[in-house]
């Protein structure tokens, strides 16, 4: 997958997985459904997928065989980071652990989700040639 049609598909889904908490959050503002400051938190997840995603791919057009390598580093980096964005956000907040569970899962699993899957259609891509 060229750079490019990942920044395409990284917007769509960047607003694809905005209107659902824009949908509640406009729409039943009486009911906070989000965490304070989930806004910050998706845009720090944004960064983060596309950052580790230009570098992992960056590093499967290196070599083939650390292909592997580069998309099972990707995923425990990411992971290892989120920890640290929750642990901070938890320290700095005080917070419904419902409620952090459920945007911070949100966030962060669909990202992920994104992430692998682009990381593996590179992959596949690969093994074609």
């Amino acid at each position: 997958m060229r750079i490019t049609r990942f920044i395409i598909y990284f917007i769509l889904f960047t607003i694809s997985l905005a209107i659902a908490p824009l949908i509640l959050q406009f729409y039943y503002p009486e009911i906070k459904f989000l965490i304070p400051k989930f806004w910050a938190l998706f845009w720090i997840f944004d960064i983060l997928t596309l950052s580790i995603y230009l570098i992992a791919s960056w590093r499967m057009s290196i070599s083939d065989k650390a292909s592997g390598q580069a998309l099972l580093g990707s995923v425990t980096i990411k992971l290892l980071f989120c920890m640290i964005i929750a642990f901070v956000y938890i320290n700095a907040n005080t917070v419904d652990p419902i409620k952090f569970i459920v945007n911070f899962f949100y966030l962060y699993f669909f990202h992920t989700v994104f992430e692998i899957y682009c990381l593996l259609c590179n992959l596949r891509n690969q093994k074609i040639k």
